[in-house]
């Protein structure tokens, strides 16, 4: 038993190294420590993940006499939960997001949703222990990739007479040093404008920003890159990310939002509410340790209470957009909520915090899986990059990691009620509960746990 846990131990510290890297980039580059600090608490995060994934895959297993059989539900299951716990969830990159790169067969997103199909995809790989279940798994694909493709026939219709609308996100690429550093930031910020110009000039419906666009908080009404902003509020209707603070008493309140601008006034916002823990605010019990992070310097956000979409006017319509900022997107069964009552999905987000690594292009797997799923457009818009338009098929027009630009296109606000969007992942739970009815009824295993 000792020797099957450290394998799993072994291989998931692997598997999190693979995944996490990035992690101690952002560690070392901005919070202002030595690398031997920053190593130590990159390892830290890394044997915490470790155990909270393959250690509880372990005690599932050991539940289920290591049957290669049940390990998809163990690793399934684990994954689910990590959309709830630990710090109100941390679901990066679960394995059914590969799908994604899989033509037709990423359809199987808007039927079953991320975690449904990582449970198709592991069991698909056990199968091949077994001649019969190899070929029940080819059948059960090919039909799964017939349903998938009708469903792809289905959406070219839904959208081919439905009018479009012109959108602009913008990419400014501006480095993280210079935006954590205010002045820097505040002169940097110009280069906002010669896009929106363009935006303006190519006739945008409607133009994006990224999330913590500008220095200034959307309160600080006195700040001029503020007011010139809003000069061009008056030309186009635009949705930007700031930041603004309230206070209880002597207590500073920041909150993370999307605003939505239209005619020069302020017409609707979001606060976030799955907040980044270690980056937007620090869990218990590590509240000793904020003063480590200077990027938050010492002062947690609060998250926001409403989980709606807001109201987004173009051309005198108004529309209901989820607007899911940064790290919200990673949560599938959040984002379902969010944008169930919406035409379109705005993501806002910075992936220049972790630099050239993989991060922005598992960042943006993550945006192509939650359209398909919610089927309806995604506009992205990242001030490093990668800033796309996603279609609910997952085609995407994009604008590439560290460049600077407008990238143009169009997007058809109307919604498609999926099988995910409808049931969520009742079925998946579902599913899993008779697996196990089933296995410990085949196994007899609820007698032998007894003994």
């Amino acid at each position: 038993m000792k020797n099957k846990l450290s394998i799993y131990l072994g291989v998931g510290f692997l598997y999190s190294f693979l995944c996490y890297y990035w992690i101690f980039y952002t560690l070392y580059k901005f919070g202002e420590m030595s690398i031997f600090l920053a190593i130590a608490l990159f390892l830290i995060f890394l044997i915490a993940v470790d155990i909270l994934q393959f250690g509880s895959v372990y005690l599932f297993q050991k539940l289920y006499k290591f049957n290669i059989y049940m390990f998809p539900v163990s690793w399934i299951s684990v994954e689910y939960l990590r959309e709830f716990f630990p710090f109100d969830g941390f679901p990066w990159y679960p394995v059914g997001t590969l799908i994604v790169h899989v033509p037709i067969l990423r359809y199987a997103l808007a039927f079953f949703g991320v975690y449904g199909v990582g449970l198709f995809l592991l069991y698909f790989l056990v199968s091949f222990k077994s001649k019969k279940l190899t070929v029940l798994s080819i059948i059960l694909t090919v039909i799964l990739a017939i349903a998938c493709y009708n469903y792809k026939s289905y959406v070219y219709g839904f959208y081919k007479n439905k009018p479009s609308i012109k959108v602009a996100t913008i990419q400014p690429n501006i480095d993280e040093n210079i935006k954590l550093n205010y002045y820097q930031f505040e002169k940097e910020s110009l280069v906002y404008f010669p896009l929106i110009k363009k935006a303006i000039k190519e006739q945008a419906d409607l133009i994006v920003l990224p999330e913590s666009a500008f220095p200034f908080l959307y309160s600080d009404y006195t700040d001029p890159v503020r007011e010139l902003f809003i000069y061009y509020t008056y030309y186009k209707p635009f949705v930007v990310g700031l930041v603004d603070i309230k206070y209880k008493g002597s207590k500073i309140l920041p909150t993370n939002n999307a605003y939505s601008f239209y005619e020069g006034n302020m017409i609707d916002y979001y606060s976030k509410i799955k907040l980044l823990p270690f980056g937007e605010y620090m869990p218990y019990p590590f509240k000793f340790a904020k003063k480590l992070f200077a990027a938050i310097n010492g002062i947690d956000f609060v998250p926001g209470k409403s989980q709606k979409p807001i109201n987004v006017i173009i051309n005198g319509k108004v529309y209901k957009v989820a607007t899911p900022i940064c790290f919200e997107l990673d949560f599938s069964s959040y984002v379902r909520k969010l944008s169930l009552h919406s035409d379109f999905v705005i993501n806002l987000t910075n992936d220049a915090w972790f630099g050239p690594t993989l991060e922005p292009y598992e960042h943006n797997d993550q945006a192509i899986a939650r359209a398909i799923e919610n089927g309806e457009y995604l506009i992205r818009s990242n001030n490093s990059g990668i800033s796309a338009i996603v279609s609910p098929l997952g085609y995407e027009k994009t604008l590439p990691f560290g460049k600077k630009g407008v990238l143009m296109g169009y997007i058809k606000p109307y919604k498609i009620k999926t099988p995910f969007d409808i049931y969520g992942y009742r079925p998946l739970v579902l599913c899993i509960v008779g697996i196990n009815i089933f296995y410990f009824y085949k196994f007899g295993a609820f007698k032998k746990v007894n003994k």
